[in-house]
């Protein structure tokens, strides 16, 4: 048995990649899992459907400046909940201790390499983010999802991919052709307001909107709205393609399911990083990447009906979770 200790959430993009990995962990062996989440947030709501031991962090990330006065308060959260990790982890004493950023993810690391637990990190972005890079200098493994991050880092990395995460596996039967619209876990406005009006100009299409539970007032007959898909490999596979933002975890789903796309980055993105993750789209000849100050209906009309008559070449990779995996059972039964 493996008793491992995880931290990453907030976002899904942080969450998902981490669940793939204990996935894929419990079909190599039994594990105990201790998960840190943060107060209030989506990790909480998603973890009580497993058997997963949590333990809740009252902590906020760091704003923008850092030198920013409301930080002293945030920093204080942080080192407090420092305390928190370290009787947690003496406590449940695990094998290893396994982040995939976010600010949570910084006081258990910390705490982990001070109680010399191995530490094992993984980066979603193809920039990183302030976490990981500074958990990095004390990390044994450190895992990214794209080649192109590996400049970022001064140790040597294992470039695993991004963890894919498959919760069901239902065939899903599409009567005409069907754009998925995905905004990430908290949804997007614009991508709304969007769907809402291609929906109006391409009546023979079929719109699946995950609105991230934010209203949209459209009363068009061809968009199908759910506030949240939990199954989202299924509508991947059954889609002819879709419109996203460039959060890491949906490029690499978008890339594992070779999925149709133009991929609209936020521009509010820190780092400008989903910019940079949405280029590995193009460059991996799967679609468009448009910005938002330059996007024209039309445009995006033509460019889906020339992406939704390719054919789907769906083929079966190996998960990169799988990887992680694999790595971890090898560094606590070495």
């Amino acid at each position: 048995m493996i008793k491992i200790a995880v931290a990453g959430g907030v976002t899904g993009g942080h969450l998902y990649p981490a669940l793939a990995v204990l996935s894929e962990l419990q079909k190599i062996t039994t594990i105990d899992v201790l998960y840190f989440t943060v107060k209030g947030k989506l990790e909480e709501k998603v973890l009580k459907k497993y058997t997963y031991k949590t333990v809740s962090l009252d902590v906020k990330g760091l704003v923008r400046p850092i030198y920013s006065f409301a930080n002293i308060s945030r920093i204080l959260k942080i080192i407090n909940a420092q305390k928190t990790v370290k009787k947690t982890l003496k406590d449940f004493k695990p094998d290893i201790v396994f982040v995939t950023g976010g600010y949570i993810s910084y006081p258990v690391g910390i705490i982990a390499k001070k109680l010399r637990i191995p530490l094992f990190i993984h980066e979603q972005n193809v920039i990183p983010g302030l976490t990981n890079l500074r958990l990095s200098k004390v990390a044994d493994k450190v895992f990214v999802s794209f080649k192109s991050s590996k400049k970022y880092f001064k140790r040597k990395v294992i470039v695993s991919g991004n963890p894919i995460f498959i919760n069901e596996n239902k065939k899903i039967r599409l009567d005409k052709k069907t754009i998925l619209v995905v905004g990430g876990s908290g949804g997007s406005e614009f991508l709304n307001k969007l769907t809402c009006d291609l929906s109006k100009k391409m009546k023979d299409f079929h719109f699946i909107l995950s609105s991230g539970g934010k209203e949209l007032y459209c009363s068009e007959e061809n968009i199908e709205i759910k506030k949240y898909i939990e199954n989202m490999a299924d509508y991947y596979k059954a889609v002819n393609c879709a419109i996203t933002r460039a959060g890491a975890t949906t490029i690499s789903e978008l890339l594992y399911f070779q999925v149709p796309s133009i991929v609209i980055p936020w521009e509010g993105a820190t780092e400008s990083h989903q910019l940079e993750n949405a280029k590995e789209i193009e460059k991996n000849n799967l679609g468009f990447v448009i910005r938002e100050k330059n996007l024209d209906l039309e445009d995006v009309i033509n460019k889906l009906i020339v992406l939704s008559n390719k054919t789907r070449n769906f083929k079966k990779l190996e998960n990169p979770a799988k990887i992680i995996a694999k790595e971890i059972v090898k560094e606590v039964l070495k």
